[in-house]
């Protein structure tokens, strides 16, 4: 590889080549540009979120986008795996994303749900955050204890 290219206009002037591209949107904002509100935009920002969980600005661009396209269900989605991320951390930001779309939250029944754990967070094994569309989310039914300690009496001395 050059480390420089040279301009053919000007083969004196020596510039450095540009970066590799990398696939992506060409937004750094919270809100996603009218023209690129799409499903298949939200598809995207779902598998950026589930190869980076920890990237708090696409969970806030996946959130804004689907409620921008008016879809309650992928907008509950968006937020439950953004309280996913945030675990006990995060409080404001869990209250704002409570507050704005409480009705959406509620179209799928988790807008009390979610109220109450506030402060705790929400557990990413719990069966009723499943939603389709939920990247993170790991449902399971009935208890997660696989194995039990048994409780051995010492045995007799001999």
């Amino acid at each position: 590889m050059k480390p420089f290219l040279t301009d053919p206009a000007q083969p004196d002037r020596i510039r450095r080549p540009a970066p590799p591209a990398v696939f992506g949107l060409p937004v750094r904002t919270l809100g996603i540009a009218s023209h690129w509100r799409s499903p298949a935009t939200g598809a995207l920002l779902a598998g950026e979120i589930g190869r980076n969980p920890g990237n708090l600005h696409l969970h806030v661009q996946r959130i804004s986008l689907w409620h921008k396209l008016d879809d309650a269900a992928a907008t509950a989605a968006a937020i439950v795996d953004l309280w996913l991320v945030l675990g006990p951390r995060g409080l404001d930001l869990r209250t704002r994303m409570l507050r704005k779309h409480y009705t959406e939250l509620e179209s799928c029944e988790l807008g009390l749900y979610l109220a109450a754990r506030l402060t705790d967070g929400i557990d990413r094994h719990d069966p009723r955050i499943a939603l389709p569309g939920t990247v993170l989310a790991r449902p399971v039914e009935g208890a997660r204890i696989f194995l039990h300690r048994e409780t051995q009496s010492a045995p007799p001395p001999s």
